[in-house]
């Protein structure tokens, strides 16, 4: 039985890693591109992939010069595209069988 480990990350050693602000990080976890376990906490945690997410907000960011609402937004409809292409995958696997 495989063991699951879980990292969890400050959100000090976040905004050292991605090199955003602090009040950058509030404005992230504002608009729910992601969610610390306790917004109570005097400070954030968050689970180690959130640093892949918010490295991929900030890039959006300011590629597209977006605000966050728009970054929250687009990364879901990257999510959602890229969702449906692999179901597309999926289909055209089992479409397949029937061709031959």
């Amino acid at each position: 039985m495989a063991t699951q480990i879980n990292i969890t990350v400050y959100s000090s050693d976040i905004c050292q890693q991605v090199q955003i602000t602090q009040q950058e990080l509030i404005d992230i976890v504002n608009v729910g591109i992601i969610e610390p376990h306790d917004i109570q906490a005097s400070e954030w945690q968050f689970d180690d992939s959130a640093i892949a997410e918010i490295a991929r907000a900030t890039r959006l960011q300011r590629d597209l010069e977006i605000n966050w609402a728009g970054v929250a937004l687009a990364m879901e409809l990257l999510d959602e595209v890229e969702a449906l292409r692999r179901q597309n995958r999926e289909l055209q696997r089992r479409l397949k069988r029937f061709e031959a």
